[in-house]
């Protein structure tokens, strides 16, 4: 499929309908919510592939405080094979932006053959994968003509944080008081992005001078920030189309820096406190008096970093690193003379099954 969405232009779009989401989280949430308030919930699955499981993984453990419950990520292909071991009264999340993904709908038809709660989180209206569920949760984010969603990734993220907001108050797991408190700390995030897209480009510009002659990249992030390690290592892979891998800051230690060759980058996404951030300093610093290139994202410790705008908000950050994750990887592919518009093999999910024909 080819697409001709301009994927700069869909990151400057965001703050402005990650808003519209905020304010109307009621209305979008009210046929699920609906459908679920006076249910027993034992836990919370969310399926997806791709950036759909990336935003599941950013989500889950908010969700999983919020709601006092397990709420596990997991690939549709587990629930395809193999879902005896969900409970009756689970719930089973399936996201597909186009609603489109063939294994997610399978994943959502598998679960309710066993008489378990199937509800898609879908970006298009009257989308097949809405023909495989209970209810539909909609990601309001408007269409997205591209390969490589931005916009439509971080609010799918900001559509399930609400999503536990708004379960946690029916079931009555948190206040109407924490309910308020916890949206407006997300309007600030959600404000504050403008300000780091004003901040970053300039710092992604010219970062993007060096890394678009990378060859191999790894990123370092903390436990805490899986959700947005795992979205940069496909976003970077799927646009700059060069080796991306990435690892928690003590996985890499354990072993995968033997991997390390002169060619290989480095990025990292910081914490904003904790032991995390110490050991996260330790190895930058390790590696660059060996003269590697390295580049950071919320930190002060380098020419090469960008940083001092982030809110660090203790639960909703990982939508601040989105902006100069997403515009980083958009520019990098641009100078690399690479057109996202264009897959690599546009005859991939045809010839895979993988996702359906629109």
């Amino acid at each position: 499929m080819i697409y001709q969405g301009d994927a700069k232009e869909y990151i400057y779009d965001t703050p402005g309908i990650l808003c519209k989401i905020l304010k109307n989280e009621q209305a979008i949430l009210e046929e699920s919510m609906g459908f679920l308030k006076k249910r027993k919930i034992s836990e919370i699955w969310i399926t997806g592939s791709g950036s759909s499981y990336n935003a599941a993984a950013s989500v889950a453990a908010f969700a999983k405080k919020t709601l006092g419950i397990r709420v596990t990520p997991v690939y549709p292909v587990m629930l395809m094979e193999d879902c005896r071991f969900l409970s009756e009264d689970a719930v089973v999340l399936g996201i597909s932006q186009q609603g489109t993904s063939t294994a997610v709908i399978e994943a959502l038809d598998k679960v309710r053959k066993q008489g378990i709660i199937g509800i898609s989180v879908t970006g298009e209206y009257n989308t097949e994968i809405t023909r495989h569920s209970d209810r539909n949760i909609y990601v309001e984010c408007g269409y997205e003509d591209a390969g490589a969603t931005t916009k439509g990734y971080t609010a799918t993220v900001l559509t399930l944080f609400l999503f536990a907001l708004r379960l946690g108050r029916e079931m009555g797991k948190i206040s109407e008081c924490q309910f308020v408190n916890d949206k407006e700390r997300l309007k600030k995030v959600i404000e504050n992005m403008d300000r780091i897209l004003e901040t970053c480009e300039d710092w992604c510009q010219e970062t993007v001078e060096k890394l678009k002659r990378s060859r191999d990249m790894v990123i370092i992030t903390a436990n805490t920030l899986q959700g947005a390690l795992l979205e940069g290592v496909l976003k970077f892979s799927e646009t700059c189309r060069f080796p991306v891998r990435g690892y928690e800051a003590e996985e890499f230690m354990h072993g995968v820096y033997n991997a390390v060759t002169e060619e290989t980058d480095f990025l990292y996404f910081f914490p904003p406190d904790g032991y995390e951030l110490k050991r996260m300093e330790q190895l930058f610093k390790y590696y660059e008096r060996q003269g590697y290139c390295q580049y950071a994202v919320n930190w002060k410790g380098s020419s090469n970093a960008y940083g001092g705008v982030f809110l660090n908000d203790p639960d909703f950050s990982v939508l601040e690193y989105t902006l100069p994750q997403q515009m980083l990887f958009v520019l990098t592919s641009r100078e690399r003379k690479i057109d996202l518009n264009i897959p690599k093999d546009p005859d991939f999910h045809k010839y895979m099954g993988s996702k359906l024909e629109r």
